[in-house]
């Protein structure tokens, strides 16, 4: 599997985290887009970058340390964040009530909070409200497209710090 991340992408997530690098767990494209594919491939691993890509060019996604499940529950997550990049510079958004930071559903992808949904009901689409436990401009993060061409998830291997 390849990853759609270009090295300087790559590299400036991995900045933010620590001295780590990123295993690529998930491809939609290859693996399916739907819950029951993203979840067979990434229930229990932790921490991780799961990366939207959509039909505007938009690279897009969210950092958790919890490892996703299918309970249906909230997850707390101090540490979790959605970012997009800006050309090749990283906007992160930070959780504002990390009670809230991570949702485990089973007929979707990686689900941060109720702000951003990857894989959203298992179809190639994007759930999006910056109204709840993330702030952030939705046409900054993604240019208002919900319509996704790829979805990534990756393990973050290393010390985070």
């Amino acid at each position: 599997m390849n990853s759609m991340l270009t090295n300087n992408q790559q590299r400036t997530i991995c900045s933010q985290l620590g001295r780590v690098k990123l295993q690529l767990l998930y491809k939609a494209s290859i693996h399916g887009f739907t819950g029951a594919a993203f979840h067979q491939r990434c229930d229990n691993y932790s921490p991780t970058v799961s990366v939207g890509y959509n039909t505007s060019g938009y690279v897009f996604g969210g950092y958790t340390k919890q490892p996703f499940s299918q309970s249906g529950q909230y997850v707390w997550d101090d540490q979790a964040f959605l970012f997009t990049f800006s050309e090749e510079k990283l906007i992160k958004y930070p959780v504002s009530d990390p009670t809230y930071a991570v949702r485990m559903i089973g007929n979707s992808g990686p689900y941060f909070g109720e702000a951003l949904v990857l894989v959203y009901k298992s179809q190639a689409l994007v759930y999006a409200d910056p109204a709840y436990y993330y702030s952030y401009s939705a046409a900054e993060m993604h240019g208002n497209d919900l319509n996704l061409t790829e979805c990534e998830v990756y393990q973050v291997e290393g010390k985070v710090t």
